[in-house]
């Protein structure tokens, strides 16, 4: 894809990096029986995320036919019994800390754009030690706008003054790809992560992969 090393990658967090549903399903589940619905299970609430939590509730309140009224009151719910569980059951996925040593052995410089509201995004990195490989950790709610936006994924590259065509972002769903297609980037789609049951090949990024591992051969 490059000459050499890219001038700047960012990653996308939940479905790249971390395998999030069980908490995040656990999460939502609190909120639903809050409502007094029935929880949805983690296989339905894996395919809500990627879009941020106010969407991810909002999927779950069309799903169990629960008035908007609710809404104030089941989010508040979702966010506080998330952020005390927030990785009892997450997991990393393989390979990922080796590839940011490698990038970063390289002074390649790293982002991490989710859509994940900012106040989980450093206690999540942090539970897995990885949080001193990244130089900004964006939330959806960092910016005024959260991917698809390609506004993330440019303020980085200005930070830096990396040209777009120089840089790398690296994700696992359609609203990641949009974003470093709008903003000049290549784009890297893991295949493992929540893509919706999308058949990623339809996207047409530039490297599509099983692991990350395969980006260090």
């Amino acid at each position: 894809m490059f000459d050499g090393w890219p001038d700047l990658v960012c990653f996308d967090l939940d479905g790249t990096l971390v395998d999030s549903v069980p908490d995040i399903a656990n999460a939502v589940d609190k909120a639903l029986v809050s409502q007094g619905a029935a929880p949805a299970g983690e296989e339905q609430v894996r395919g809500w995320i990627g879009f941020g939590s106010p969407k991810l509730i909002r999927q779950a309140m069309e799903w169990a036919s629960l008035d908007e009224g609710l809404y104030e009151d089941m989010y508040k719910v979702f966010l506080q019994a998330y952020y005390q569980h927030l990785a009892d059951d997450s997991t990393l996925y393989a390979n990922v800390e080796s590839l940011l040593k490698a990038f970063k052995h390289q002074n390649v410089p790293i982002a991490l754009i989710t859509n994940k509201p900012s106040v989980f995004v450093k206690p999540l990195l942090d539970h897995f030690n990885i949080s001193n490989y990244f130089s900004w950790m964006l939330g959806g709610d960092s910016l005024d706008e959260k991917k698809p936006s390609p506004m993330p994924l440019l303020h980085c590259a200005e930070d830096v003054e990396a040209q777009p065509e120089r840089c790398l972002m690296i994700g696992d769903s359609q609203a990641d790809h949009k974003a470093a297609r709008a903003a000049g980037f290549k784009s890297v789609l893991v295949t493992y992560g929540y893509n919706h049951g999308m058949d990623l090949t339809t996207l047409e990024p530039d490297v599509l992969i099983d692991d990350l591992a395969e980006l260090l051969m």
